[in-house]
C-alpha cells in the first residue's frame, strides 16, 4: 500500500470545496498538501514508473508515477517541486527520492501537493480520490490506538479512511469541537485528556481487591514479600504472590527448625 510522500504536517486536505489561496476562487481541492516543516525530500509513495517529470500547468515542476498494486492501476502526482531527480520511463522503488519540495507553479509557499488517481491522471482531475484513504501512516495508527482505548470501534491500520474520519467527527461532536474530521491542536488536546482519564479509570479498577486478594496481600506483607505500598497491578502479580507465599512459608519453617537445632547443639 502507499506511504507518505514526505514529512510535514498536513496543511490542506482533499475537499469538495476550498478557497484557492492564489486565485481566491472556491473550488475542489483534489489532493493533500504537506507543509514545509520536516525534511524537504519527496519520495515515491509506492513502487512505480515515471510517466511525466516536467512543468505541468499550475502544478509547476511535477512528477506523475504509474503504479500497479494487486493488479490495479493507480497514478500519483507530486506538484510544486523545487527540483526533480527522476526521468520519464525510470522505475522507482517505494521510498526512493524523486524530488525536493518547492513553490513552483500556482503556490504561495514551499509545500508538496500530492494527488492519487484511479486508474490514471487526466486534466480536470476526474479520477482523483482522497490519498489519505490509501496511505498507511504511523501517526494515524497511533491516533487510532488512542480512540480504541477510550472505547471506539475501528481497525488500527494506519489509514485515515471513512471509518476513522467518522470516529474523529463523533469524538469532536461529543466534546463540543468543530466536527471536521481533522485532528488539530484542540482535538488532540481533548483526545489526550480522554486517554489520561481512561488510564486513571483503569488504575482505579485494578486497585480494588477482592477479599481473597486482600488476604493474600496481607500474608505477602507479613512475609515481607511486599511492604504493601505497591498496589497489585494485574492478575499475573496475584499468581506470582500465590506461588511466592507458600515458598516463603517453607523458608520460614526451615529457619525456625534451624534455630531450634542450633539451641540444642
Amino acid at each position: 500500500m502507499f506511504i507518505r510522500p514526505c514529512e510535514g504536517r498536513i496543511t490542506s486536505r482533499f475537499s469538495p470545496l476550498r478557497k484557492n489561496p492564489v486565485t481566491g476562487e472556491w473550488k475542489a481541492h483534489k489532493g493533500v498538501d504537506f507543509g514545509s516543516d520536516g525534511s524537504p525530500i519527496i519520495i515515491a509513495s509506492e513502487k512505480g514508473t515515471v510517466k511525466r517529470a516536467e512543468v505541468i500547468d499550475g502544478y509547476g515542476n511535477a512528477i506523475i508515477l504509474t503504479h500497479i498494486v494487486n493488479g490495479n492501476r493507480y497514478e500519483t502526482l507530486y506538484a510544486h517541486l523545487k527540483t526533480i531527480t527522476v526521468k520519464p520511463g525510470q522505475i522507482v522503488n517505494q521510498g526512493q527520492q524523486i524530488g525536493v519540495k518547492g513553490s513552483t507553479g500556482n503556490s504561495t509557499g514551499v509545500h508538496l501537493h500530492f494527488e492519487l488517481h484511479i486508474p490514471n491522471y487526466a486534466p480536470g482531475q476526474p479520477n482523483a480520490v482522497n490519498p489519505l484513504h490509501y496511505i498507511v501512516d504511523p501517526e494515524v495508527a497511533e491516533l487510532q490506538k488512542m480512540f480504541v482505548m477510550i472505547g471506539y470501534q475501528l481497525n488500527v491500520d494506519g489509514i485515515e479512511g471513512p471509518v476513522t474520519e467518522a470516529v474523529i467527527k463523533s469524538f469532536q461532536q461529543s466534546n463540543n469541537l468543530q466536527a471536521d474530521g481533522i485532528v488539530g491542536a484542540n482535538t488532540l488536546a481533548a483526545l489526550n485528556n480522554a486517554v489520561e482519564l481512561k488510564k486513571e479509570e483503569l488504575r482505579m479498577a485494578e486497585s480494588q481487591l477482592t477479599a481473597g486478594q486482600e488476604a493474600l496481600r496481607q500474608e505477602a506483607m507479613r512475609l515481607k514479600i511486599t511492604n504493601g505500598n505497591d498496589p497489585l497491578k494485574s492478575v499475573n502479580q496475584f499468581y506470582a504472590w500465590a506461588v511466592a507465599v507458600p515458598i516463603a512459608q517453607k523458608v520460614e519453617e526451615l529457619e525456625k527448625r534451624l534455630a531450634e537445632l542450633e539451641k540444642k547443639m
